[in-house]
């Protein structure tokens, strides 16, 4: 194996890291000493931020870099390694020990009835000083397992720690660790001795902006998606994701399989659409639409044919008035045309619409439900109401 001399060992780690560059060098100085000198130190790490924001992202090219460095540390010879556990797939802490072993050496096998979680963390010691190893193990969605046993991980947690604390001079730090949660209130519930004898930082993940979702998503569809997409289509990803890049990859991947299913040259807005509706959780009902102002549905509906009707995700606003005018001038409703402005601020306030101010423009964008679903259901209505009464509108 290659052995990396102190003095150059972390140059490798430097690479692009789109928009997440300063957290990495922050997780670089808090591993420096593991990093330089494996076995001889510890660190501990809390990543926080909502789903989306990059943690895993950074973490799977950490453990990657890891992996094909070879860090040996030239002294005692033993070798940095990394592990990732999913919490948020394991019921116990027991698991999560034995799913580390696992990752370690795949032939092992117990009995988890007859094993306790702390004669699990020795048997995985064992294997590290047999292996000459040091050990990074990242507990993703660490959060998760606090809320199902408390007790159980303030046990797991200081049992790593404690192969660290009153060893023998010649015995080796065996363990590091990166605990990865949504925000810092899985804290409460640990108890404050867990942290008290090991430095811990906290590193904070804010969502992507707009413009930097779409800049990652760019790089996504020429690297992933075969079918065309156009710039403003992947605009409109980004901007109805909200900063949540695992939420705009399943769109956009969503919306790929749609736009195949439907035989479509390029993956269209509508796709997008009618993607999001299965995969968020759908606010908006049809009786919801069905109990709106009849100048609500006029107006919704006007928006619908518009994005239903050609390839774009928005409407200018200095263009929505005239197609109002219109709609309304069709179903002999004039004098609901006045109320353009209340109107469309109800249909923003119930989120049945967004608007957006873009490069100062104002752009008006459906995204929480598909345009043809709606042409379909509120011309169907339009249709039955002027059957049952041809007075009606």
């Amino acid at each position: 194996m290659l052995g990396i001399s102190p003095a150059n060992n972390l140059d490798i780690f430097y690479d692009e890291y789109l928009f997440r560059d300063l957290e990495f060098e922050e997780l670089l100085t808090s591993f420096r000493g593991v990093l330089m000198h494996p076995g001889e130190a510890i660190a501990r790490v809390i990543l926080i931020g909502p789903p989306g924001s990059g943690k895993s992202f950074l973490l799977d090219s950490f453990q990657e870099q890891i992996k094909i460095s070879h860090i040996i540390n030239c002294k005692s010879n033993i070798q940095l390694n990394c592990v990732t556990i999913d919490c948020q797939n394991l019921d116990s802490s027991k698991t999560v020990v034995y799913e580390i072993i696992r990752k370690i050496d795949p032939f092992f096998k117990a009995s988890l009835d007859e094993c306790q979680t702390a004669e699990l963390q020795y048997i995985l010691a064992d294997i590290l000083n047999d292996r000459e190893e040091a050990l990074i193990i990242i507990f993703d969605n660490i959060d998760t397992l606090v809320t199902k046993e408390p007790e159980e991980v303030n046990s797991l947690i200081y049992g790593f720690q404690r192969f660290s604390e009153g060893k023998n001079s010649d015995e080796p730090n065996l363990f590091s660790q990166i605990l990865v949660a949504h925000n810092i209130d899985f804290l409460q519930e640990l108890d404050d001795s867990v942290f008290r004898r090991v430095v811990t930082d906290v590193i904070p993940f804010t969502p992507y902006n707009a413009e930097q979702t779409f800049q990652l998503l760019s790089v996504f569809v020429k690297k992933n998606i075969r079918k065309k997409i156009t710039e403003e289509t992947i605009w409109f990803i980004a901007m109805i994701s909200h900063g949540n890049m695992r939420l705009a990859i399943e769109l956009l991947e969503r919306a790929n399989l749609i736009s195949q299913k439907n035989h479509h040259i390029l993956i269209l807005p509508e796709d997008v659409r009618q993607a999001n509706t299965k995969i968020t959780e759908f606010k908006l009902t049809k009786q919801m639409i069905k109990d709106l102002p009849v100048g609500e549905k006029l107006l919704t509906l006007s928006i619908a044919r518009r994005f239903q009707s050609n390839s774009k995700a928005f409407i200018n606003f200095i263009d929505l008035p005239s197609l109002f005018f219109s709609i309304c001038e069709e179903y002999n409703m004039l004098k609901i045309a006045r109320y353009f402005s209340e109107i469309l601020n109800n249909l923003e306030r119930i989120a049945l619409i967004s608007i957006h101010n873009v490069q100062k423009e104002v752009i008006i964008t459906l995204a929480d439900i598909s345009a043809a679903d709606l042409v379909i259901y509120l011309e169907k209505e339009y249709k039955q109401k002027r059957r049952d009464n041809p007075y009606f509108i």
